[in-house]
């Protein structure tokens, strides 16, 4: 009977087992035993303190658990935000941003370093690596370039510290660029890139629009595309006259001299192959027979076939 009483839990089994007796005959030391293997037994709440969003728990006296194991997102930091968004302006180009932090653990942080998501996006520290004391903080911040981009953009930041890494998100709504702002944003590009090197107008971006319409041409449809895509433009350079209301004469010699050789120190390429430029001469003579006719000085010039501006 005595061995069944010493089955019960707790104070209620040891005192009824020293009411019977048993703490006489020499039981008491099983009953302690026993009431210390129920209570190993029992149910213990976790070593260390619950983590919430701003702490870790700190080491129990004897836990051999490395502290950063028991760090939980967001971990020590306290952020403004982990989302920053942004409305780009029309014709902004990049967009700077920052996340304000502090530290709110008991130990100091030390930020090692960040890593955007795309190339785009640069984060900066206050400084490498970054120790912050307790209740400290400050700024990281940044720029994203918006060049080619359109819509809702969306990148992310890694922030890596001594206990743990974060993730925090850049998002930047980006209006459709008004095109009329952009074809004059164009014009005064090439303008700039015409003035710096004439002949630049048959390289590269500009080649689809000076060179390739040009090919196989003559005659008008070589004045159409070589010549006119200048100086019939709508809105052409103040520079470029409208060769058809020059106030002095001409004749095939002179705008064979202009064909070929252009305009030095202005943006009048000039057309000759041999001088970097894309007609031969065949459509070089071409051209000047249509300009020192009487068609084209009474006449209207054909539309170009790609109306881009210079």
């Amino acid at each position: 009977m005595c061995q069944n009483r010493l089955a019960l839990a707790g104070q209620s089994a040891i005192a009824s087992i020293m009411s019977s007796g048993c703490f006489r005959w020499g039981w008491w030391p099983m009953a302690a035993l026993l009431t210390l293997e129920l209570a190993a037994q029992a149910p213990t709440q976790p070593r260390g303190l619950e983590i919430n969003a701003f702490q870790r728990a700190l080491p129990a006296p004897g836990d051999t658990v490395p502290a950063t194991a028991r760090i939980q997102y967001p971990q020590a930091l306290a952020w403004d935000t982990q989302t920053r968004e942004i409305h780009a302006k029309d014709g902004e180009q990049s967009v700077d941003f920052r996340f304000a932090l502090t530290n709110a653990w008991t130990n100091a942080v030390t930020i090692t370093g960040t890593k955007t998501s795309c190339g785009c996006t640069v984060a900066r520290l206050p400084e490498t690596p970054w120790l912050i004391q307790p209740g400290k903080g400050g700024e990281i911040s940044g720029t994203m370039n918006l060049q080619g981009k359109v819509g809702t953009i969306v990148k992310t930041v890694t922030v890596s510290t001594d206990v743990g890494s974060i993730l925090l998100n850049v998002k930047v709504h980006i209006a459709p660029a008004d095109p009329g702002r952009m074809r004059s944003a164009d014009r005064q590009r090439n303008l700039a890139v015409a003035a710096a090197d004439r002949q630049a107008v048959f390289r590269g971006e500009c080649a689809s629009c000076h060179v390739a319409p040009t090919v196989g041409k003559k005659g008008a449809e070589l004045y159409a595309t070589a010549c006119g895509i200048c100086h019939d433009a709508e809105n052409k350079a103040t520079m470029v006259p409208t060769l058809r209301e020059l106030k002095h004469p001409t004749d095939r010699t002179f705008w064979m001299q202009w064909i070929r050789n252009g305009k030095p120190n202005s943006l009048m390429p000039a057309f000759d192959l041999k001088q970097g430029g894309i007609l031969d001469e065949d459509q070089m003579a071409s051209l000047a027979d249509h300009l020192d006719s009487a068609a084209f000085k009474t006449g209207r010039a054909a539309t170009p076939a790609k109306a881009a501006q210079p």
